[in-house]
């Protein structure tokens, strides 16, 4: 569980740092949502187990 939660941070602070930094409808930052989306529907499916 620890691990998702780090990928969770990681990818939100990613998906925060490429949107400052290229705007925030680039493809790169879209990219990163879902897999942050991913990741958020991979914890919550644990978390119901």
């Amino acid at each position: 569980m620890d691990k998702l939660f780090y990928q969770i941070e990681f990818l939100r602070q990613m998906m925060h740092d490429t949107a400052i930094e290229k705007g925030i409808s680039h493809p790169e930052v879209l990219k990163i949502s879902q897999k942050l989306d991913a990741v958020l529907n991979k914890c919550y499916r644990s978390q119901l187990s």
